[in-house]
């Protein structure tokens, strides 16, 4: 035989046929359990086969040898293996989209490739099109074979054709109403009817048989069955015909006995109506929420039972609900523990005793006080004590008083175990130390279960992340030497490790592929680290030009040492344009040719804004933008050039902006400002950042809206050009910005114009903000903020009257209207700005009634001053003329949350609001010397403010 002829016989030569090979030349030589020069074993020939097999890089192996001189030569022929590479689906208009055919062909990224799946591939993109209207559509795919890395790039060339358009549909069953009416309720038709029929799509089809199916359940058919059993294609035309089998049922009623529930309640807590269908299941869960509705609002012993009744049209669920006596929880007391406070079991609980506003009859049912129990009993046992047992009790006529109750929670804590002795296995002992640093069931600590799984979790996702996808986890325990403890033993199967072979990057079309480069951690020979490949994907994500990074490992159940990582893009799209409306409402009204009123009326400002933007400027992941914002108060343009990451760094930003204003937020005048300024920013950490800004702005003022003394006019109606370069520093440690419990915020500010930076002014301006916030129990949070600022004037001209500081309003100083503190003209009584302010507020904030409402007590204190030397503390305005005191607002606010924050109300009573003379008459008849002077004003003692999100 052939076999036996060559065994035994000398290796002359190993070739590989193609000599491009799949596996790297030192790999394969590792692999081979044979060499030239060795002697050939039928048996080595059998492992090399199974081991070269079991790299999953090969199709087909065959191991050819041939007689030469007294030895052998050995080829191997081999047939590559490919993989899923990009997938990509060109020529199809929207709907649907990219992402969507894509996902239709079920090609996985790094999976073997295979004619059989793009077969199926092409099925299914076909049902997608047909779903969509395209019955007409050619599909061909085309595959790229990368020989180097085993990628098969496969592209779809799909021929769409007509998108077809709907006709009219074929109702069958028992619909119980005209197909005229069902029609109109798919809103499939064009202007009902009168322009034809829509075109044909997956989302629209769906949509209509939605719409059908709640036009029943509007007419309380909640048995109703609305389905499509099909779609008839016309080619001339083309149309579809839906074909809908609607199934109305009966009318279904729902009603109360012994309570008075309207129709919205009982459509809320009854989930027949959310699920669309009768059982018997969801009956009984709507009997346990108004159980639980009528217990949470102080009916604990309420009880809610449920009947059908069918008298031929329709059918009826009758709920009868047996409220009993309305309690009042007003006691609630944790006994028995020993190992942890009241404090930290209390704050597990959902059940409250009764408060003023917030659960005036407390908060309590059987379903909350369970929860509470299997809470506390988690609590013990994740910290050692396995035969925990919590009991509750609750007392009726609590201390004789009637229809008051008391809940007792009594927890019998048991021993509490402990580890004895922690023998861990199968770990290399130069692994040994990092992974004992995360383990928390070591000797002495308490032993649970939960403790065990978080060693197994970080044990394993330590592995992972170090290039041991196969690692595993076994634990055991047996009883240790002394009672209630355990000898713990940990084995752990590190299994093979995998490390970088390459980073392959496909999908970039516009993006520079440097970008991408400088954002990955992979490299190659490095291990293959899970952590590192999702912390890749969020850095390129955080880049906002990508619509879908997908990353993946190729050949991933291959045995193989070094794998490729595959990260595959869809770019986003690069113009995004959008629009918003609002309105403010506030003291920013009055009639602007009358100066009777400085400190304004109370007005309404409706607001557009547009913005463009344009993302991945140059492929570098840069943005270009345009804002605008216009209302009857201000008018604004900005432009602004975005380099984030800059320099491939993750904590370096670049920003260029300009920016034009033209403003009267201020009522003493109208400014218009022109402005362009570079801001580099450098995050230290998490919560600490600096930016560097260098800018340029000209500001004016419009001399015909100049509300002050006409000798002034001249003055303060130069325009000025302000050259600056400044500073701030940024801490934040809240723990949410849009409503923070906790932690701190703190700016430093500062700039500096000079005419070294070609400015026609020259100041420094310093400004600091220092924000902390406090919990005070469970719900209570202190908030206080300082706000303060200077303004220092080192040359020979004056600071622009719009450079100046102005304050107060919603998000400033709620004593005063929006930007009416400090200094005055002393003819007209409009605001003229100061060089130095500062503001304390003080907020107690606190939960009101139920999850949702809040309220707060706050203090405001402060004001915008003259100058420096003029700040005071005092509580009396001296004289009619005298504006640098400090001004005090005390108030009530109210909080409702929402998922953007809290929406704000605020209404303030100042004490020592400030008194001014102003001038009754208009401008012009200022400027001719008419009109009346010297009327005595004030600002008012009461202000109200509404918002959106906290003060501060």
């Amino acid at each position: 035989r052939a076999d036996v002829l060559i065994e035994g016989k000398r290796i002359v030569a190993v070739e590989f046929e193609p000599a491009q090979q799949p596996l790297p030349a030192d790999i394969l030589q590792r692999t081979l359990p044979f060499a030239a020069g060795g002697v050939l074993r039928l048996e080595d020939a059998r492992v090399a086969i199974e081991r070269l097999y079991a790299t999953g890089r090969y199709e087909s192996v065959v191991l050819d040898a041939s007689a030469e001189g007294d030895g052998v030569r050995l080829r191997v022929i081999t047939t590559p293996r490919f993989f899923v590479g990009q997938v990509r689906v060109e020529g199809v208009p929207e709907p649907p989209n990219r992402g969507q055919l894509v996902n239709a062909t079920k090609l996985a990224l790094g999976e073997e490739y295979s004619d059989e799946d793009v077969a199926r591939a092409v099925e299914n993109l076909r049902r997608v099109l047909r779903d969509n209207g395209f019955y007409e559509a050619s599909i061909r795919p085309e595959i790229a074979r990368e020989a180097l890395t085993e990628e098969a790039d496969i592209r779809f060339l799909v021929t769409p054709g007509p998108r077809a358009r709907f006709s009219a549909p074929l109702i069958r069953g028992d619909p119980q109403r005209s197909t005229q009416a069902l029609i109109r309720r798919t809103n499939w038709q064009r202007v009902w009817g009168l322009l034809g029929w829509k075109t044909v799509s997956a989302d629209r089809v769906q949509q209509g048989i939605e719409r059908v199916r709640r036009s029943y359940l509007k007419r309380n058919h909640l048995m109703a069955r609305v389905t499509l059993e099909g779609m008839e294609y016309e080619a001339a035309g083309p149309f579809v015909k839906p074909i809908l089998n609607v199934d109305a049922g009966p009318r279904v009623r729902v009603r109360s006995e012994g309570v008075r529930l309207g129709q919205g309640r009982l459509r809320q807590l009854i989930p027949v109506y959310q699920e669309q269908t009768v059982d018997r299941d969801l009956l009984m869960e709507g009997a346990r929420n108004l159980q639980e509705f009528y217990q949470a609002a102080g009916y604990f012993d309420a009880t809610a039972t449920f009947r059908q009744e069918n008298n031929g049209a329709e059918e009826v669920i009758v709920y009868t609900v047996k409220r009993g006596d309305r309690y009042k929880l007003v006691h609630l007391a944790v006994s028995g523990n020993e190992y942890f406070d009241d404090a930290t079991i209390r704050e597990r609980m959902l059940v409250t005793p009764a408060t003023f506003l917030r659960y005036r009859r407390g908060r309590y049912s059987e379903e909350l006080l369970s929860r509470d129990r299997d809470a506390i009993a988690d609590l013990y046992r994740s910290n050692g004590f396995r035969n925990v047992e919590v009991k509750a009790r609750v007392e009726a006529d609590y201390r004789g008083k009637a229809r008051e109750i008391a809940v007792f929670v009594e927890i019998a804590e048991g021993p509490q175990w402990f580890v004895h002795s922690l023998e861990v296995s199968g770990i290399d002992l130069r692994l040994l130390p990092e992974i004992e640093a995360t383990l928390q069931s070591t000797a002495g600590q308490p032993y649970s279960a939960f403790n065990v799984a978080t060693d197994r979790d970080n044990v394993l996702n330590y592995y992972f992340n170090n290039g041991y996808p196969e690692a595993g986890f076994d634990s055991s325990a047996t009883p240790g030497p002394r009672p209630n403890t355990v000898n713990l033993r940990y084995v752990v199967e590190e299994g093979r490790r995998n490390f970088v072979r390459q980073v392959l990057i496909s999908g970039l079309r516009e993006t520079n592929r440097k970008l991408v480069e400088n954002r990955l951690l992979l490299e190659p020979d490095a291990p293959l680290s899970q952590s590192q490949m999702v912390e890749s994907q969020r850095r390129l994500y955080d880049l906002g030009i990508f619509a879908k990074v997908d990353m993946a490992v190729q050949n991933p159940e291959g045995r193989e040492r070094n794998k490729y990582v595959l990260y595959q893009f869809e770019e986003a799209s690069r113009y995004s344009l959008n629009v918003g409306f609002g309105a403010e409402v506030a003291r920013i009204g009055g009639d602007p040719g009358s100066l009777s009123a400085p400190a304004g009326g109370t007005g309404f400002s409706p607001r557009i804004s547009v913005g463009l933007s344009r993302n991945n400027v140059f492929g570098i992941g840069h943005t270009a933008g345009i804002l605008s914002r216009f209302s009857n108060i201000q008018r604004r343009v900005v432009l602004n050039y975005l380099a984030p990451q800059f320099g491939g760094k993750d904590d370096v930003s670049l920003t260029f902006n300009g920016l034009w204003d033209d403003s009267r937020n201020i009522r003493t005048f109208t400014s218009r400002r022109w402005e362009g300024s570079a801001n580099f920013g450098q995050r230290l950490s998490r919560s600490n950042s600096f930016q560097y800004r260098l800018g340029y702005r000209r500001v004016t003022v419009d001399e015909n809206t100049l509300n002050i003394r006409p000798d002034l006019i001249p003055v303060f109606a130069q325009p000025a050009r302000v050259g600056f370069v400044g500073a701030s520093f940024i801490q934040d440690r809240r723990d949410d910005p849009l409503d923070p419990r906790r932690g701190l915020y703190n700016t430093v500010d500062f700039s500096l114009a000079t005419r070294w930076l070609a400015s026609q002014t020259q100041y420094f301006r310093f400004v600091i903000r220092n924000a902390t916030y406090h919990r005070i129990g469970r719900d209570i949070v202190f908030a206080r903020l300082l706000n303060a600022g200077w303004l220092y004037n080192y040359g020979p001209s004056f600071i622009p009257l719009p450079e100046r500081f102005f304050a107060g309003g919603a998000t400033a100083h709620r004593g005063f209207p929006e930007n009416q503190a400090g200094p005055r003209d002393f003819t007209t009584g409009f605001p003229v700005g100061g060089n130095t302010f500062a503001v304390n507020s003080m907020e107690l904030r606190f939960p009101l009634i139920g999850q949702n409402i809040g309220g707060v007590l706050f203090h405001d204190a402060g004001n915008v001053y003259s100058s420096l030397n003029n700040l005071s503390f005092r509580l009396r305005q001296r004289n009619i003329q005298d504006f640098d005191y400090m001004v005090h607002a005390v108030g009530f606010g109210l909080r409702y949350r929402t998922p953007i924050g809290p929406v704000r109300i605020d209404l303030a009573y100042v004490p020592n609001s400030p008194r001014f003379l102003g001038f009754e008459g208009t401008r012009e008849e200022l400027l001719r010397g008419a009109g009346r002077p010297d009327v005595l004003q004030r600002i008012s003692r009461f202000q109200f403010h509404f918002s959106l999100g906290q003060t501060f």
